[in-house]
């Protein structure tokens, strides 16, 4: 009994505990929209564990970063630096932010993919470098809580900017090149679900107002898949 009461403890508060155990209470509709969201987080932590495998298992297969835009994977790196240092220096509950951990582990992966397969050496070595640095001072609690505001200020502009430059790169290539359909699809249903966690676990307006910004853009890389897709099948039927 002991053992279930912490399990449920991860997804709900002791009040909650007892109005739905103890006393019955399965309609508390605060309770149940806390369970959603504490479950929907969890969901969203494992699921962003395998999010940019299946991008970096392109880029591996295919030997290139073909489509893939440097610009944006540092602006879109910089962004989940900014949400991670944000939410580890609020101390916000792990369901609520968890994921730019994993996020940023292979955002950083996908980042020294596209340096070493445009052999750009120096500039790899310099990328891994700094990120360690920068990362080791983040979680030995040396950098300033005003930087770290500003770096969560900045996430929304920079996270949706760095969607607006892939989604020019695609424009202009009339194609997604290497960029992987399930890690899009994954990521915009993902920060969709994320602006239902961040009312109910933050209540922080600013993380909430970025996770709306940012499931547009990704809206708009998802419609480029899907339009880009559509136009290679017309394509090949003229062909044929």
């Amino acid at each position: 009994m002991e053992a279930f009461e912490k399990l449920m403890s991860m997804f709900m508060s002791e009040q909650c505990y007892e109005e739905i155990f103890l006393k019955f209470n399965l309609l508390n509709v605060p309770c149940i929209k806390m369970i959603i969201s504490k479950g929907l987080g969890y969901g969203i932590l494992l699921g962003s564990l395998m999010l940019r495998v299946p991008q970096i298992l392109i880029i591996l297969r295919a030997g290139n970063a073909k489509g893939i835009s440097f610009i944006s994977e540092v602006l879109g790196l910089l962004a989940v630096f900014g949400s991670m240092s944000y939410g580890y220096y609020k101390n916000f509950p792990i369901a609520a932010y968890g994921d730019t951990y994993s996020l940023y582990v292979q955002g950083c992966i996908i980042l020294f993919m596209v340096l070493f397969y445009q052999n750009q050496k120096f500039h790899l070595i310099l990328s891994v470098v700094t990120i360690t640095l920068i990362t080791g001072l983040q979680f030995s609690n040396l950098i300033p809580g005003e930087v770290i505001y500003l770096l969560n200020t900045l996430s929304l502009f920079l996270s949706v900017f760095s969607k607006l430059i892939q989604a020019f790169e695609n424009f202009r290539n009339s194609s997604t090149g290497n960029l992987s359909s399930i890690t899009l699809i994954l990521q915009f249903l993902g920060c969709v679900a994320r602006i239902f966690t961040s009312i109910q676990e933050t209540g922080d307006l600013y993380m909430i107002v970025t996770y709306v910004a940012v499931s547009v853009a990704n809206g708009l890389l998802v419609a480029q898949l899907a339009y880009y897709w559509n136009s290679s099948k017309l394509e090949e039927k003229k062909k044929k």
